[in-house]
């Protein structure tokens, strides 16, 4: 996987929460590449994106793998 959220298709792997719809953001800053965002899943896991305007949000930080729906697989990586 490209570690890039894709919406409606990455989920937790921990607890099968949407990674494209955090259950709680933590908190934003501002940076030269766009905007780092601190968010926290269903199951309490803190992850770190980089929002990139017009180039996806890149997952910094987070769970050790995600699930991709319909696809049965799961990706190790720097958190999903």
């Amino acid at each position: 996987m490209d570690n890039l959220r894709h919406p409606g298709v990455d989920r937790c792997a921990n607890c099968g929460w949407p990674l494209h719809a955090p259950y709680e953001t933590v908190s934003c800053h501002s940076v030269t590449e766009g905007t780092v965002v601190y968010s926290r899943c269903a199951c309490g896991t803190l992850r770190v994106w980089l929002q990139r305007p017009g180039a996806g949000d890149r997952l910094l930080i987070g769970a050790r793998r995600t699930r991709r729906d319909g696809t049965g697989t799961s990706s190790d990586g720097p958190g999903g």
